[in-house]
């Protein structure tokens, strides 16, 4: 009777944790606190409380996360961004047809292995400039680079959260993902810019009004900020790569690669009594809290049962199909992760996948990366399924350009089933024929 209360309590405490987080009423750091400090008070033994707690928090997420986020701010900082979007319109002779194909590539490409968010962030502050000037409508070239920011952080481990919950907590190397999910992420992501640019190709003009690409707002030499963090970040960016992508040759894990990311920042990337302490201030600390506390109340459910008993109910209904179960988890992946934050729910899906695999006596891997690929490539459907999304279209919304649900989901919608589709079709080829 007590182990069935503490079953339901912890379904209720992550349910709870959930409906704070989609109601956008209680910031997600504060909700994952509370669901943890519930969590630990009331189901986790006292005498075994604070062990648990640790035992359930994945330092190698965290350490990752602490690592990339200093890297991302130290080339927010120095106008890495901006100097890279420049570099890249400047390229392509400001031609918005070059443009509209490369630009999508470009955030696909940095977010491989920076934050979505901040990849979205400087893309679509760009777009908009370019926009202007080269007076075209920015609405399918802004969807296509959010489309694109989630496929490519779908190919490693590093590129979205969810990858990094998955693969921290299956083991899995960077190698691994790019060789399993970056592989349908790279045939899927031309198939899904060719639809953008098939609809959208008839109102883009071909080449720059006038002059106006000499605007002053597009000068390169202007984009960087401080010449040495500049330099030292974009180090410090290559180090991360070869870093994650050797990690495991290497036999470091990625909270080490994190760390040394991170270190690199702190000691080199200017006046230690100036820069240093700004990197600790502007750190991103409430997602890495959010992180750990989510952790926590997942953990909560493992720990009462509640994890297992989920996953077997999977199981059964996959009936021990394999493809049953591949299309099952990617599609539930890619529905959930269109209305609610793909964080939490990849969070409690993985735990699952490793039941399901031993209840259904079928290889984990296909199921792991029809996770992976649902929950990243899933969330582009809707204006709130991914917070790149919700970034890209703030900062339109700020350039006078709103684009409303029906514009969005218009083009996002044949997008994400596409890609989904398309990433179905491969997993299936690829491990179950």
């Amino acid at each position: 009777m007590v182990a069935q209360s503490l079953q339901f309590l912890s379904f209720l405490v992550f349910l709870g944790t959930y409906i704070m987080i989609m109601s956008n009423r209680v910031h997600r750091t504060i909700a994952g606190i509370i669901g943890a400090t519930i969590t630990g008070l009331l189901i986790f033994p006292a005498d075994q409380s604070l062990n648990l707690v640790f035992r359930y928090v994945s330092w190698e997420t965290l350490g990752l996360l602490f690592g990339m986020f200093i890297l991302v701010m130290a080339l927010t900082e120095s106008g890495f961004f901006r100097w890279l979007g420049l570099m890249v319109l400047e390229k392509t002779h400001y031609n918005s047809k070059y443009v509209f194909l490369v630009f999508p590539v470009v955030a696909a490409l940095l977010s491989m292995y920076l934050d979505s968010i901040t990849v979205m962030l400087f893309m679509a502050s760009l777009t908009m400039e370019v926009a202007a000037t080269l007076r075209f409508n920015p609405t399918a070239i802004l969807i296509a680079e959010i489309a694109a920011a989630n496929i490519g952080g779908s190919a490693t481990l590093a590129g979205d959260p969810p990858n990094i919950i998955i693969g921290t907590y299956f083991g899995y190397n960077f190698m691994d993902f790019l060789v399993n999910t970056g592989v349908i992420a790279l045939l899927v992501l031309p198939v899904v810019l060719g639809f953008f640019y098939l609809v959208s190709r008839k109102s883009l003009p071909t080449k720059a009004v006038g002059a106006s690409f000499q605007d002053p707002v597009f000068d390169r030499s202007t984009a960087v900020k401080d010449l040495w963090l500049f330099k030292i970040s974009v180090f410090d960016l290559a180090l991360a790569v070869v870093l994650l992508t050797f990690h495991s040759y290497l036999q470091i894990s990625i909270a080490v690669v994190g760390l040394l990311v991170g270190l690199v920042i702190l000691v080199a990337g200017g006046s230690p009594l100036k820069k240093t302490p700004q990197f600790i201030e502007k750190m991103d600390w409430s997602t890495i809290i959010f992180f750990g506390s989510l952790f926590v109340v997942v953990g909560g459910m493992d720990y009462t049962g509640v994890i297992e008993m989920l996953a077997k109910g999977i199981a059964s209904i996959g009936g021990g199909s394999h493809l049953t179960l591949v299309v099952l988890i990617l599609w539930l992946s890619a529905g959930a992760s269109s209305l609610i934050d793909n964080v939490p729910f990849a969070a409690a899906m993985t735990p699952m996948i490793k039941v399901v695999a031993q209840t259904a006596h079928v290889t984990q891997n296909p199921l792991t990366w029809s996770l992976a690929l649902g929950t990243d490539i899933g969330g582009i459907a809707t204006p709130i399924g991914a917070s790149a999304n919700i970034v890209g279209l703030s900062v339109a919304e700020k350039h006078q350009h709103h684009i409303s649900w029906f514009q969005y989901c218009k083009l996002a919608i044949p997008a994400s089933l596409i890609a989904l589709s398309l990433s179905q079709l491969l997993l299936i080829l690829r491990y179950l024929l």
